[in-house]
């Protein structure tokens, strides 16, 4: 039965395999057995994955061995029937670029390609030879450029999704996930992690004084620093306006600490805005049994709050005596 948006994918599926089916029990008739066979075994195996996927599973049959069984009968059909029917070189190597990886689709295109212009070439006069080499090579290439662009634009969309846009740092919605991991990675291997909570000082003062595109690049640089400083473990989300979090796996407290004392001091060094230094304050917790992930960020943040109220530039641990 077909539900939603794949009926009409099913539909067309059925009807290309009762084509290649109708097709095979013609040359079958006609005395073109190793072509029928090789139709059949598409139609087979492309079934049995269309099946699978209709009920959600892996699929049983590698694609590339599908295909394969394509390839095999388009190359019997030009040997048994002519080169006439060379047109359909160009809606298999189409299809071949959305089914398959690009590097899997550009292989089996070289050999529709070397099939092709060999027909083509054997059978034809060289200037219809040429044309059909010409497409050929230009329809692969169109359509391989096509697909490299969606690909592109679909993780250009997948990191939207997770990241901030304007400073690259993953967004806030992510947060909860990697801090439970965290979490559960602490309470089955005891394994200790940290998360600093930075926050600009006196930022509404650097936008109200030197504008909102100067408040930006504030932002940018402070998250370049702790990027370049940052272990490829360490994930820096950005919580707020001008409020990080730099979640930190496998480290003990002190150590974090050090860390958030180096990064401060160097954001204080930096000369993003010239005779008008920047600091940031910094709130550490860790975490301990039975912890969610929302009262981590609490703890965090009251650490926060006292490297503020202590005159900001300061890092605070959150004091707890749980383990």
């Amino acid at each position: 039965m077909f539900f939603g948006s794949k009926k009409p994918l099913y539909a067309i599926l059925v009807i290309t395999y009762l084509i290649f089916t109708i097709f095979a029990a013609k040359n079958y008739y006609l005395g073109h057995k190793a072509l029928a066979i090789s139709l059949l075994l598409f139609v087979v195996l492309a079934s049995i994955d269309t099946f699978a996927i209709g009920k959600g599973k892996a699929l049983p049959i590698n694609l590339n061995i599908v295909v394969s069984a394509l390839v095999l009968s388009l190359y019997l059909s030009l040997y048994y029937l002519g080169v006439g029917i060379i047109y359909w070189i160009y809606p298999i190597s189409i299809a071949l670029i959305y089914l398959l990886s690009l590097r899997a689709a550009l292989l089996f295109n070289l050999a529709l390609f070397v099939i092709g212009c060999g027909f083509s070439i054997s059978n034809m006069d060289a200037f219809s030879a040429f044309r059909v080499s010409l497409s050929l090579l230009i329809t692969i290439l169109m359509s391989s450029l096509i697909e490299i662009h969606i690909n592109m634009l679909h993780q250009n969309l997948a990191d939207e999704s997770v990241r901030d846009p304007m400073t690259g740092a993953l967004n806030r919605r992510q947060l909860s996930t990697y801090l439970d991991a965290s979490l559960a990675n602490k309470k089955r291997n005891h394994v200790n992690s940290a998360i600093l909570m930075f926050d600009i000082d006196h930022f509404k003062q650097i936008n109200d004084n030197f504008g909102h595109d100067v408040g930006d690049k504030v932002i940018k640089e402070i998250v370049a620093i702790i990027d370049q400083n940052s272990r490829e473990v360490d994930m820096l989300f950005r919580v707020g306006g001008e409020e990080f979090i730099l979640l930190m796996n496998d480290i003990e407290i002190l150590d974090a600490h050090n860390f958030a004392e180096k990064l401060r001091k160097i954001i204080e060094a930096s000369r993003i805005i010239e005779n008008h230094p920047i600091t940031v304050s910094v709130g550490i917790s860790k975490p301990f049994q039975n912890l969610s992930s929302n009262t981590w960020m609490k703890n965090a943040d009251i650490a926060l709050y006292e490297a503020k109220t202590s005159g900001r530039n300061q890092v605070r641990i959150h004091a707890s005596n749980d383990s």
